[in-house]
């Protein structure tokens, strides 16, 4: 999936900070990852929001595809687009690991058996199978992070916008997140990095878009 960015142009309502964003401009291609950097403060959280739709803007048109995004559902936003907050515990919402993953494909009409087999499988991915039972509130950070990323991967989104995906995350977790966002660009999902981890974002992405290059801020 092809993300573009035509002159993108937000500020909060109500704040005296001055802060802005303003005539963003950018395309990323479809299986290419992209790394959104910049120091604290300068807009990339904001960004990613603008980009999945959680944040409208004031001008500026967002596309996937080719397709003009905001006239998009937040149905088909949630399926084609996988965003993961820079707060995991924000998109837990059962009280186990393993119904946080076959919740919403039950609900959508996936079999029960069908829908755990699948769960299974991504929890073992990313070392959480032994946690299925466990709830998903008592989880570490990086635990949160790890199921998150996996109830992300069950829709098949076209794109991945990730805000600091490896806080709370050791070396090993790491190299498994990195082997799966590998198979997913080899598929053509496009994914954006939001991170300050330089080595992380050095290792996994191909191209760097710096917020201070990309708009002004005052």
């Amino acid at each position: 999936m092809t993300i573009e960015a035509r002159e993108l142009c937000f500020a909060y309502p109500n704040t005296a900070s001055g802060f802005r964003l303003d005539g963003i401009s950018f395309a990323i291609g479809s299986g290419e990852p992209v790394a959104i950097t910049g120091p604290n403060g300068s807009g990339k959280t904001t960004l990613g929001k603008l980009l999945c739709g959680l944040l409208k803007p004031r001008s500026g048109t967002v596309l996937f595809d080719g397709e003009d995004t905001a006239h998009w559902s937040l149905g088909q936003r949630g399926q084609r687009i996988g965003y993961l907050f820079q707060e995991p515990v924000r998109q837990l919402f059962a009280p186990t690991v393993l119904e946080n993953l076959t919740f919403t494909q039950e609900l959508q009409g996936t079999a029960p058996e069908l829908a755990r087999g699948r769960a299974l499988k991504l929890l073992s991915r990313f070392e959480l199978e032994r946690l299925a039972a466990r709830g998903a509130y008592t989880l570490s950070r990086g635990e949160q992070q790890r199921l998150a990323i996996c109830g992300l991967l069950l829709s098949g989104p076209g794109a991945l916008l990730l805000d600091e995906p490896t806080t709370g995350l050791d070396a090993r977790r790491k190299a498994i997140l990195a082997s799966v966002l590998r198979e997913l660009l080899e598929q053509g999902v496009s994914v954006l990095l939001i991170s300050h981890d330089a080595d992380f974002v050095r290792q996994n992405a191909e191209r760097e878009l710096k917020m201070g290059e990309l708009c002004h801020e005052e």
